[in-house]
């Protein structure tokens, strides 16, 4: 059986604040600090989400022409 919609907390993590922070450890400590609440196991979660954030840096990072 399902699990009402309403019974699942809805999470925002705020990328751009992210990509604000200086260094992984800190981006890192801020996601765990969200999912604080969360009772299944988030160390794949964050690294995946890490992982991403470093691509996005990468694309953000103007190019010099």
């Amino acid at each position: 059986m399902p699990v009402p919609e309403e019974a699942i907390p809805e999470l925002e993590i705020d990328v751009d604040e992210l990509l604000d922070m200086p260094s992984d450890v800190e981006r890192g400590a801020r996601v765990k600090d969200l999912l604080v609440d969360c009772f299944k196991p988030t160390e794949d979660f964050v690294s995946e989400l890490l992982d991403k954030i470093r691509g996005m840096q990468k694309l953000s990072t103007p190019q010099k022409k």
